[in-house]
């Protein structure tokens, strides 16, 4: 079965293309085939490139290929290695992208990632909410995971194109037969998100069912529409967005309902 794979890698922004394959989750009889990204971003700058995720490790034939390819169309030597926390669908290629690029060096907050890989500890740089590295015309930036799944997640931002990459923030599947596969979400206008994000809840985003959503929300439209710049975002588990101020309003409001709806009372 074609999955994303094969129409990736894929430009949202100068400088940035998204890369990785799909998820398939098993069908219930008589409903239709989803899937979810294990996304990769590939952050390009004018002298060196960051990864942002690493996918699955069942997705490392899909991902190396994608990277070839950015390489050989003249990518810059990727040097850093983000990725967002250490779950193994955002760092379970950590150990392969550092023997692919021997030069090249983990960035993250550390807390965990020694115990995944401790024989490469030496290439880890520790980071917080703040710090950047720069690729050469365009900075990357850490910033604050505002919906969090893992004490040390962090997300990061491109000042070149104004993209926002959230981890498991933003997350919801798509319908592989509608060939959604590959698309943004403005590309989707029928996408049913409100019920896709339930998924989310129920794995990466547990704590809206203990919590209110709402002081998240507000930090995340702070965020969005005053602290940064943001003009796309990148989730790893959702379609890329192109039209925040459109689209955003859409999932949030998928996100509060179903986490009132499956809090524990």
């Amino acid at each position: 079965m074609s999955t994303v794979a094969a129409v990736l890698p894929r430009e949202l922004a100068p400088g940035v293309h998204w890369l990785g394959d799909c998820f398939v989750f098993p069908p219930h009889p008589g409903e239709e085939l989803q899937h979810a990204y294990t996304s990769v971003y590939l952050v390009e700058g004018a002298e060196r490139s960051l990864v942002v995720d690493t996918g699955n490790p069942r997705d490392w034939p899909a991902v190396e290929r994608h990277l070839d390819e950015r390489l050989a169309a003249g990518a810059p030597p990727v040097e850093w290695i983000f990725p967002t926390h250490v779950e193994v669908a955002h760092a379970g290629n950590t150990g392969r992208l550092l023997a692919k690029f021997p030069d090249a060096r983990l960035v993250a907050d550390l807390h965990d990632h020694h115990l995944v890989n401790p024989d490469l500890t030496d290439r880890f740089v520790h980071v917080r909410v703040g710090d950047r590295v720069d690729l050469g015309g365009r900075r990357f930036e850490f910033v604050d995971a505002v919906f969090r799944d893992l004490a040390s997640t962090l997300w990061g931002y491109d000042t070149g194109a104004g993209v926002l990459f959230c981890g498991d923030g933003l997350g919801f599947g798509h319908y592989h037969a509608a060939e959604h596969c590959g698309r943004l979400t403005e590309e989707i206008p029928d996408l049913p998100i409100q019920e896709l994000t339930g998924q989310f809840l129920e794995a990466a985003l547990y704590w809206t069912r203990l919590k209110s959503a709402a002081p998240h929300i507000a930090r995340l439209e702070q965020l969005i529409a005053i602290d940064l710049d943001v003009r796309l975002i990148a989730p790893a588990h959702g379609s890329p967005i192109t039209d925040p101020g459109a689209t955003v309003p859409r999932i949030l409001e998928g996100l509060e309902t179903l986490a009132a709806e499956r809090r524990l009372r």
